[in-house]
């Protein structure tokens, strides 16, 4: 094969030429471009050399094709090399004509993994939001003869509590500010490497304004998304939340086009609530207006049909709790555009990571129950004072259906100088 040029970052050249470690643990803020970064690193391998297995992995499978497969094949077509790979959805695989091979597999199927064999090279995309054992079991399977064996772990920063913080920090008694600082470390078999928007040349400057805007906003996600640094001050599962005057929500709204409203419906009786926000995201500014709520229990289902009657007339499907699928059933019976949410394994995670990717949530003043459950709502701790990131406080009714609401937005955002969908920037 003839030689390759292609442009990349300053800051990644040294990560791209490393293959001398078996840990790779890469944190930054959103769009350091590092898991583009990585995604590059990993083509370049498969096609240098050949017949390696290559494990990518995210915790909710569903979420791979439009992240790190769509993310590995773009970076075949940059690279001009997309005449050596064919690309499969079903399985999902990206394979080299010298024998090497991309797989996908999501860690909310653990019985998946019990087959894969010969797997030398391991990817975990949005490494925290996978657990420990998950990371245990990859680690484990790591045992090819003949080749270099290498595990990456991509992600931004979310809080200490997350294992990836425990293990790589705590455990290996490295203070992350060291790793601010150095922005590359190498400590025993890990490459450390820590990155930020600046290191992304291929981004418009309004796309980093928007990041420094969040400095006046909320302190917490500004440390996340533009310095890229772990700890969220408190246990707040939604740290960029505000309220405001329903006149400011509404009038922002009616800019947003109907593609862009999302109607989401969780159901309940007697201790639980029926909560039905209304949304409108607006991409220009990566902000969530909920500008409407219904939020009561004790209805039955003819009830909550006459109390939902405006939404009846929507341009889009209501997107409800699938654990009552009579309700659901009656309800599109009675002429209202309705389906059943997608969850399952590892969708709640998955949902707050996109309610958290937002730079703000604006719910209107008149939205109280909902404003209550988005501010408030924070994460339940173990015995030992530890942070349980999938146990709450509270059962978030709003916040449910805010995640169903929301299954069919895709974020877009700013990558390479144009806008994409995102892949874990």
């Amino acid at each position: 094969m003839s030689q390759i040029d292609f442009k990349v970052n300053d800051h990644f050249q040294g990560y791209l030429a490393d293959w001398s470690h078996r840990f790779y643990f890469l944190v930054g803020g959103y769009g350091s471009s590092k898991s583009y970064n990585t995604a590059l690193k990993l083509v370049i391998k498969a096609l240098n050399d050949p017949n390696r297995k290559i494990l990518t992995t995210r915790a909710v499978a569903r979420t791979l094709k439009e992240s790190c497969y769509d993310l590995v094949k773009e970076v075949t077509y940059s690279l001009g090399v997309e005449r050596y790979f064919k690309f499969k959805t079903s399985p999902l695989s990206i394979e080299c004509t010298n024998g090497s091979r991309f797989i996908f597999i999501g860690l909310d199927d653990p019985a998946k993994l019990k087959s894969i064999n010969n797997v030398s090279i391991v990817w975990m995309e949005e490494a925290p939001e996978s657990s420990y054992e998950a990371f245990k079991e990859l680690n484990g399977r790591l045992r090819t003869l003949g080749q270099s064996m290498h595990i990456f772990l991509s992600s931004n920063p979310v809080s200490k509590s997350s294992w990836t913080y425990s293990h790589f920090f705590k455990d290996m008694g490295i203070d992350d500010l060291e790793l601010y600082k150095k922005r590359i470390m190498t400590v025993g078999n890990t490459y450390y490497h820590h990155s930020t928007v600046d290191d992304n040349n291929f981004v418009p400057e309004s796309y980093v304004e928007e990041l420094e805007n969040l400095k006046i906003h909320d302190l917490d996600l500004y440390r996340i998304a533009r310095k890229g640094e772990f700890g969220i001050i408190g246990e707040r599962v939604l740290p960029n939340v505000f309220k405001a005057p329903h006149e400011v929500v509404e009038n922002a709204v009616n800019f947003v086009p109907y593609h862009m409203r999302f109607d989401g419906l969780d159901l309940g009786f007697s201790k639980s609530f029926n909560a039905l926000p209304r949304m409108a995201v607006d991409i220009r500014d990566n902000t969530l207006y909920i500008y409407e709520e219904f939020y009561e229990k004790g209805l039955i289902t003819s009830e909550l049909i006459e109390k939902i009657e405006h939404v009846r007339k929507g341009p889009h499907s209501i997107i409800a709790d699938n654990s009552r699928p009579e309700i659901i059933e009656e309800i599109r019976r009675a002429g209202f555009r309705i389906k059943g949410s997608k969850k399952g394994a590892g969708s709640v995670l998955d949902g707050l990571q996109k309610l958290r990717s937002f730079s703000r949530i604006v719910i209107s003043e008149e939205c109280p129950n909902t404003y209550r459950e988005f501010k408030e709502l924070c994460f339940e701790k173990d015995k030992n004072g530890e942070i349980l990131e999938d146990k709450f406080t509270f059962d978030p009714h709003s916040i449910d259906a805010a995640r169903y609401g929301l299954e069919p937005f895709k974020h877009i955002q700013y990558k390479h100088g144009k806008i994409q969908r995102p892949r874990g920037i």
